[in-house]
Parts: structure tokens; C-alpha cells; sequence
């Protein structure tokens, strides 16, 4: 028998891994979403996250969530990181560039791009999510891997997902009282 003929509908293993890892997400996104909506205020639903999204996931080596500050893009909340700096200019450097899109942006491999050892990650690879609503940035998620091609389009999706719960959260779209 020739393996490398074999598809995924002849590995069962597989498809059920798979299976397995998208409920799983979708648990743990159901999960987020709840304890977000719960939070008291904006920023600790960005804590919350932090927490969850670092406990949930081994591959996550670091978690670090950051909130627009006037020009700047200032730490909120940071778990188990590299040294980074504590402050970085919106206007430029890769983690203003990840967060200029509306959807998240994976860099599969932080050791060719020689900008991000400027906000302190020289191996593995990331991925960053912006907290968007019309009102403009309000946050980034950024999730560090010591591995790289760590992240899938399915954590592309789930992130999209975490992201959008925050939005929700945001002083710009709070309901009044």
C-alpha cells in the first residue's frame, strides 16, 4: 500500500482530531463569550481574555493584550511573553501593521522578520487580532508561539470570533444606562 495516496478520508484519526479541535474551539469560544458579556467593564473583559485564551491553549506561549492609547499601543495585560517594550507607536512597526487590517494576521515564522525583535519576539510565530468597531482601535490581541506555523485558518476564525465578542464590549457600542 502506498501511503502517501492515502487521503483524510482514509485516516479516521485524523478527521476525528479535527473534529475533536474545532469543538473544542468552539467551546472555548462559547465559554469567552460568556465571561466577556459577564465582565464589569471593557477592560477587564480584555483580562478575562488574556487568562482564558493562556489557560485554554498549550501552544500559546504568550498572550498579551494591548489597548490604543492616543498615537501609542500601550500593554494591558501580558502572560508569559518575551520582554517586550511596555509602549509602541501605532503609526508604524509590525504590530501597528498587523493591526491596520480588520481581521487577524498570522506571521508564520517572527525569525525572518527582523521588526519583530524590536517589540521583543526573535523566534516562533504570531498572530494579532484588532479590537475594531466604527469608533476606530480599541484593542490588539496578540498570541505568541515559541513554534513556528503554529496558527491555522481555523484560529484565524476562532480569533475573529474572540475579537468580535470584545468589539461588543467596547465603550464605543456599551449599551447607555
Amino acid at each position: 500500500m502506498n501511503m502517501t495516496s492515502e487521503r483524510l478520508e482514509d485516516k479516521p484519526w485524523k478527521r476525528d482530531l479535527a473534529r475533536h479541535s474545532a469543538q473544542r474551539r468552539q467551546h472555548v469560544l462559547s465559554d469567552l463569550d460568556e465571561a466577556i458579556k459577564k465582565a464589569p467593564s471593557f477592560e477587564e473583559a480584555l483580562t478575562l481574555t488574556a487568562e482564558i485564551l493562556k489557560k485554554k491553549f498549550a501552544r500559546f506561549s504568550g498572550v498579551t493584550i494591548y489597548v490604543a492609547d492616543g498615537e501609542d499601543l500601550v500593554v494591558h495585560v501580558s502572560f508569559e511573553r518575551p520582554g517586550g517594550p511596555e509602549r509602541v507607536w501605532s503609526g508604524g512597526g509590525p504590530l501597528a501593521a498587523a493591526a491596520q487590517g480588520n481581521h487577524p494576521s498570522i506571521v508564520s515564522d517572527v525569525a525572518g522578520e527582523t521588526a519583530w525583535a524590536g517589540v521583543g519576539l526573535s523566534k516562533g510565530s504570531v498572530m494579532v487580532a484588532p479590537v475594531r468597531t466604527e469608533a476606530g482601535l480599541w484593542a490588539i490581541v496578540e498570541i505568541y508561539s515559541e513554534l513556528r506555523d503554529a496558527f491555522s485558518s481555523q484560529d484565524v476564525r476562532f480569533m475573529e470570533g474572540v475579537v468580535a465578542a470584545l468589539a461588543r464590549k467596547t465603550p464605543a457600542v456599551a449599551p447607555t444606562e
